[in-house]
């Protein structure tokens, strides 16, 4: 305990002194450095990062929100620009910023007008500043008082702004031969607007929301055909003069156009609805090379109801059918704006289009949609290069692949890969065979559609999807454990819905590997340290024949979601065997009496489900720092065929994207650690027992941007796996729920990252801080010495955030 006091001590002094060093060091004579801006309000109409936003001046930034580390490197330098050390250092820091008086009422304003704006009419922002040694403390001081609320809400519209006051929703209806058409359904107007109104009787008087209302009613009628309308033509008028702090709000629409005659006669023009005529689609344009789309010269012309497919120098490189099932604005229907966005999102997944623009041309109430496409290049060759670190071992990994982005002229995607990765085992590796080493290959072949059979139409065209075909070979070997190659093949689709594009399901309909251990493959000691069930589901030929779904959302790419942090949900289940396994009951296989498991081919095969979840958020806490945190599990289950989980299915903990106080697979499972027999000769820990049939992790981190690419981290993990049974030689591993939450391991770390904008590069160190492990040679809570480096610490490199 006398240890840790002395590290918490020297680091607050560090702190400190970072800091406070010459912070004012490059502050002019009568200037003041701007220590600290911040927003205080007696009620949380926002939040603190958003109110902040609005700040005219900003201080210099903190890193870690701690201290100012930036504007410290920057009075490193010394005040002789000639020099390179001192230039180097103040582009590499911040320099201070100097209050600035005239910012202080620009800000006062702008906060005034956010706090109106959300319903606070009688709001007061009363700024202060603190002059203290060269330094000035700024504080907004809001005090809100009460909200306007919204006592009547009435939406009018005049009989003389539309030209067709009803309006028509089309419907899907079945008619004969179960064929569904699109029927106009007539509805009243104000049941239209009024129906899912962000403005509602006694909300908050929010002008945000008024304003997200006028683009929601905006969208309604362009979805019915009123193609020129806009927000514009909405206006709301509010009566404020009720008393008690309540609103009477009018909504009106306005018409078209609006004059006066030579006889003082108002004459008004309503708005019209639009009707598609023609749909053109060019689909070997190229702005650059073609110019005027007048100048467009086609090779061949496609017409079918209304649609004109124009080819170009190309020809019909792209099949006419899968260009229309793409488009769904459709000739002789009224103007929808949702068809265009639906279109357009269609067009550009194909993979042969690189660019796709969409625009309309209207003559009276006519339009004619025209739609340009770039194509891609047809063919293309990748190579990659990359470092590997695996449970300490470095390597280096290199890949070659070719690509067809339009293998069958339908926009088809054919990849075909080459993939090698050796790993030096240090530090008595003396030549290549005693490397680890792999090489495979893998292609694959994806339709841009479902290809399924019996899926109503309406279904196929409402949901953007794709059909995989692939497989793949491996070679691996791992001298001292085994070698073995894998082979696998499978059929999987992968959709999103048109409207709620955040969602993405991945259904693998059938994923067969082989898993082939050739004669002599493994190791006499590892083989001999293997309990008789590892021998029979992991280290032995087995087939694996599975099927699974996985769903997954994030709102990253979400143009709704401004200053709202960005969440990640990814969930699957999987479950094998139970084919082969119905196949093997019909044709009467009988357990093997040795094994005690049935065989297909003469071959073992797997049987378990399997489930798995992981949901992570990232909370900006203004533009250079932010929070991270996920929570993850994941359980597997053996039945049938199998008393246990094949290797390659069953979970491992510790590594970079895992509890980084551990390198990968040393973990776990719970209590259980590595028990040397020396009358087996058995004095290396064997992998395959840091393997379980539950996982949990946990962690938080907080990112904080330094300058240049680089980026500190700071972050706390906590997990751990378990065996869902006591197996043979895991003794401590399995799951109970009276001891479980005693094996959760937590670790912390510091780390390095280096955003390169295209790839993102980290290093994290992170230590033990408490261990579950019975291991008398190990301490519980090794927090406790934290400079055992080699004991208590692990190294990671890594591409990508850890989450």
């Amino acid at each position: 305990m006398h240890k840790i006091l002395i590290y918490i001590f020297a680091i607050c002094t560090i702190t400190f002194f970072i800091q406070s060093c010459s912070s004012t060091k490059f502050v002019p004579e009568g200037e003041y450095l701007l220590a600290s801006a911040t927003v205080k309000s007696d009620k949380k109409v926002i939040s603190s990062m958003e109110m902040e936003s609005y700040i005219k001046q900003k201080p210099n930034y903190k890193t870690f929100a701690i201290f100012k580390l930036p504007l410290f490197i920057y009075n490193l330098a010394g005040k002789d620009t000639t020099k390179w050390v001192n230039r180097t250092l103040r582009n590499a820091g911040d320099a201070p910023v100097l209050y600035d008086s005239t910012m202080l009422y620009l800000t006062a304003n702008n906060l005034k007008h956010v706090m109106i704006n959300r319903g606070y009419l009688n709001a007061e922002i009363t700024p202060t500043v603190e002059f203290n040694k060269k330094k000035a403390k700024v504080t907004y001081n809001i005090k809100a008082g009460e909200p306007y609320k919204i006592d009547n809400y009435k939406i009018e519209v005049k009989d003389s702004i539309l030209s067709n006051p009803i309006f028509t929703i089309p419907r899907n209806k079945k008619t004969k031969g179960s064929e569904k058409t699109m029927i106009p359904t007539p509805l009243n107007l104000d049941s239209i607007l009024y129906r899912s109104s962000l403005v509602k009787k006694n909300s908050t008087f929010n002008l945000d929301v008024l304003d997200q209302e006028r683009e929601r009613i905006s969208s309604i009628f362009r979805r019915a055909g009123y193609y020129a309308f806009n927000k514009e033509y909405i206006g709301f008028e509010a009566d404020t003069t009720l008393g008690n702090n309540l609103v009477n709000l009018d909504l009106a629409i306005y018409p078209y156009n609006q004059s006066v005659d030579q006889n003082g006669q108002q004459i008004t023009i309503p708005h019209r609805q639009y009707r598609v005529k023609s749909v053109e689609l060019y689909v070997d344009y190229n702005p650059l090379e073609d110019g005027n789309i007048n100048q467009y010269k086609e090779t061949k012309v496609y017409e079918k109801n209304g649609y004109k497919i124009k080819y170009g120098p190309r020809g019909e490189y792209i099949k006419p059918f899968v260009i229309l099932e793409n488009c769904y604005i459709v000739p002789g229907t009224l103007y929808d704006e949702n068809m265009t966005a639906m279109t357009y999102s269609a067009l550009s997944q194909l993979h042969i289009l690189k660019n796709v623009n969409i625009t309309w041309e209207n003559d009276s109430t006519d339009l004619r949609c025209i739609i340009t496409c770039v194509p891609d290049k047809k063919q293309g060759i990748m190579a990659e290069i990359e470092g590997t670190n695996s449970g300490g071992y470095f390597g280096v990994g290199t890949g070659i692949g070719y690509l067809h982005r339009n293998a069958f002229r339908g926009s088809e995607q054919f990849n075909i890969g080459l993939r090698g990765a050796v790993e030096t085992i240090p530090p008595t590796s003396q030549g290549f065979s005693e490397n680890y080493f792999e090489i495979g290959g893998e292609t694959s072949l994806t339709f841009p559609r479902f290809m399924f059979p019996f899926l109503d139409k309406d279904f196929r065209r409402s949901i953007h999807a794709s059909t995989q075909f692939n497989s793949s070979y491996t070679y691996q070997r791992r001298p001292g454990l085994f070698t073995r190659t894998v082979l696998s093949t499978g059929i999987k689709y992968i959709w999103q819905d048109r409207r709620l594009s955040l969602n993405r399901h991945t259904f693998d309909l059938i994923d067969i590997s082989y898993i082939h251990l050739p004669k002599n493959a493994l190791d006499t000691s590892f083989y001999n340290d293997l309990s008789a069930a590892a021998r029979q589901y992991s280290f032995s030929d087995h087939f694996i024949m599975s099927m699974g779904y996985t769903f997954s959302r994030t709102n990253v790419a979400s143009p709704n979601r401004r200053n709202q942090p960005i969440y990640s949900l990814r969930a699957s289940i999987e479950t094998a065997g139970n084919i082969l396994s119905l196949a093997a009951a019909i044709a009467g296989t009988e357990k093997d009496s040795i094994i005690g498991s049935k065989q297909i081919f003469g071959t073992n095969y797997a049987q378990y489900i399997r489930g798995t979840i992981d949901y992570s958020k990232t909370y900006q806490v203004d533009e250079k720092n932010s929070i991270a945190w996920h929570v993850g599990g994941g359980l597997a289950y053996p039945y049938g065929n199998s008393k246990q989980i094949p290797i390659q299915k069953r979970f491992f903990s510790g590594g970079a994207n895992s509890v980084r106080g551990w390198g990968i697979r040393e973990l776990g499972p719970g209590a259980y650690y590595f028990k040397a027999n020396h009358e087996n000769n058995s004095d290396k820990d064997n992998f395959y027992y840091h393997s379980g049939d539950i996982r949990f992790d946990a962690s938080i981190e907080y990112r904080s941007k330094l300058f240049w690419v680089l980026e500190l981290a700071a972050f706390i993990d906590a997990g751990n796996i378990w065996t869902i049974k006591d197996y043979e030689k895991q003794e401590e591993g399995s799951f109970k729920f009276n001891k479980f939450y005693k094996e959760i391991a937590v670790a912390w770390g510091l780390g390095f990252r280096f955003d390169f904008d295209f790839v993102l590069v980290r290093l994290d160190c992170g230590w033990k801080a408490y261990d579950p492990s019975n291991n008398p040679n190990t301490r519980r809570w090794p927090i406790t010495e934290p400079f055992k480096i080699n004991k208590n610490t692990a190294w990671h490199i890594a591409v990508g955030y850890p989450f």
